[in-house]
This record gives structure tokens, sequence and C-alpha cells, in this order.
């Protein structure tokens, strides 16, 4: 995704960067009209192989960054963290979630674009699979019955904003997402200067979409140019590790949102505010 520079780390191609809403009501939902039974099965194994992020390999253009990282593939997935699939126009993509605690037991949290194209529709055919692996689906095939973003990110597109969540249905026996997987905390207003655990399941190339890694590093800059400013860390994760979590503890402070095609190996994720906070609660109580 690219937007005015900026990739997105998936998909759809967006408008330019907005001034910030801070005024807009905090949550924009919708319900998901299809059934449980009918997003389960749309994503067969071939599908889930062919959904690829658009423009992603544009990502490794530019110089590289000099931010220290260490990227790596866990011995052990967390199942909290998983891969994320959806359908907007026709076209399958990939993102990136993570399970959070909540008390509907049932919230995914990613990026405001993989779950609304920012302006415009909520995406359909939305699906989590936690600790996803070459094809495996050790803890299957999670659908959302809602979709929320941010106001921002709904109206205009405001990068600062993009984040975005998913509460999905109970499983055919009737668990619920995290009491089946376990899910992170999540924090807000906390300090920006962190060492983050990224995660994500990047796809475009050299990676192929079929494996977690992490990036580990320290808040390397703040892009300014967004307000409030969004946070920088060193990594080369590419397109479909969006919505990936930050992970400080057990808590997720950020996600996986965008980067710059001039600045290689540094992925940008939104500060989480009192807005991220209302959207959490927003979703939590779906």
């Amino acid at each position: 995704m690219r937007r005015a520079g900026i990739l997105l780390l998936t998909l759809v191609l967006l408008g330019l960067l907005s001034a910030p809403a801070h005024a807009t009501p905090p949550a924009a939902a919708k319900a998901v009209g299809q059934s449980r039974s009918d997003v389960v099965a749309y994503w067969t194994a071939e599908r889930m192989r062919n959904a690829t992020p658009v423009d992603a390999a544009k990502a490794g253009q530019g110089p590289k960054a000099a931010y220290p990282f260490t990227r790596y593939e866990p011995a052990t997935y967390n199942p909290a963290h998983g891969k994320v699939f959806f359908t907007d126009g026709g076209v399958n993509y990939v993102c990136s979630g993570t399970a959070l605690a909540s008390g509907n037991e049932s919230v995914v949290w990613t990026a405001g674009h993989c779950v609304n194209q920012g302006p415009g529709a909520f995406y359909t055919n939305w699906a989590f699979v936690p600790a996803y692996k070459d094809g495996a689906r050790p803890y299957g095939t999670w659908a959302a019955r809602a979709l929320l973003t941010t106001a921002p990110w709904r109206n205009s597109g405001d990068i600062s904003y993009d984040e975005g969540a998913a509460v999905v249905s109970a499983n055919a026996s009737g668990q619920t997402l995290t009491d089946l997987v376990g899910g992170r905390g999540i924090g807000f207003n906390r300090p920006a200067e962190q060492h983050y655990l990224s995660h994500g399941y990047p796809a475009a190339r050299p990676f192929t979409g079929g494996r977690m890694f992490i990036c580990e590093a320290d808040l390397a800059l703040r892009d300014t140019s967004a307000s409030p400013p969004t946070m920088g860390i060193g990594c080369d994760m590419t397109g479909g590790s969006s919505g990936g979590g930050w992970v400080v503890g057990n808590d997720v402070l950020s996600v996986n949102s965008y980067g710059y095609g001039n600045l290689r190996n540094v992925l940008f994720g939104p500060y989480q505010d009192g807005v991220a906070q209302q959207l959490y609660a927003s979703a939590s109580g779906s």
C-alpha cells in the first residue's frame, strides 16, 4: 500500500495524510452481515496462500536506515498473535493481528487499514488465524462479527489513528477466542521510549507470509509529519505485517502501520492515546 510516499504494510491504495480529527467520535463500527460458517468456508488453503499485499515489494527501495534491530522467527508461536485475512473489491488480502484480553474474550487488535479503507467501506470475509504457520491453523479460523476503527481513520484516513479491531464469533465448539488462545494486555498513553517486540507476518519479498517474525528494537524516531507523531523502529518486515502488535512486557502499545519507500528498514506505528483506548472499550463491549 502506498500513500503519498508512505507504504502501508498491506494492501489498498489510500488518500493523502489528513489533518487530525480530535473532535470526531472515537470509534466507527460495522456489524458483519456474513455468517461465521460462510467466512470460514471462504478461506480455503488456496485462497490463504494466494492472498498477497499490493505494492509491498516497493518497501525495499531507498537507502537503508541505520537503526539497529534484531529480527527472528520465534521458536514457539504465541497463539495470541496471528494472521488476518479479508476481501476488498473482490481481492483477497493479508494483515497481522493480536488477540487481546477483554470482557467479551473476542477482540483482535490490528491496524485501521486492515479493517477499513480509511476513508471508505469496511472489508468482508474478515478472519483471524492464531499462530498460523505454513498453512497450518492449529487454533482454527475465527470470523469477525463486528469490525471497528477510530473515527479519524474511518473519516479521513488519519495515519496517526491507524488502529482497528475485530470482534470475532465463538468457534464451532462455543469457545471464545481468548478462552482458547489467551490474550495480550493493551496499554495507552505510555511513554513512547520503549524496547518493542513487533510481531507480524510479512508476505512481500523476501518473505512468503507463511511464518511469524518478531523485530526487537528500541524507539528510533518520531514522524512529526503526523499529528500526534507516530513512532518508528528499526525493522525489515514487509507488507502483510500490518496490524502486528508492538509488545512491551505483555501489553500491546502500537501496531505495524506504514513505512517510507526512501527509508528502508524502518516501520512506523501509531501512538496509542485516549482515542485508541475508547476504540478498545467499544470493541470490548461489543
